[in-house]
C-alpha cells in the first residue's frame, strides 16, 4: 500500500508539469506554423484544462481522504 501512496505523491506533480511543458510546447509551434495555429491553440486550451481537472480530482481525494480516515491522509 505504501508504493501506491508514493505513486499517487508524485503523479500530479509530473503530470501538471508535463501540460505545463506540452501547453508551451503547442504556443511555439502557433508562432512558427500559422496555417495550423486555431489546432494548436486549442491543444494548449486543453493541456490546461486537463492539469487543472487533473489537481481538482486530486483535491478531492485528499479531503474524502482525510474527511473519511480521520486525518490520516497521504
Amino acid at each position: 500500500m505504501d508504493i501506491v501512496k508514493e505513486i499517487t505523491k508524485w503523479l500530479i506533480p509530473v503530470c501538471i508539469t508535463g501540460c505545463a511543458a506540452r501547453a508551451i510546447y503547442c504556443l511555439i509551434l502557433t508562432s512558427y506554423n500559422e496555417d495550423d495555429a486555431p489546432m494548436y491553440k486549442k491543444r494548449a486550451i486543453n493541456a490546461v484544462k486537463f492539469a487543472i481537472i487533473a489537481a481538482v480530482a486530486e483535491t478531492i481525494k485528499q479531503l474524502a481522504e482525510a474527511y473519511f480516515n480521520g486525518g490520516n491522509s497521504i
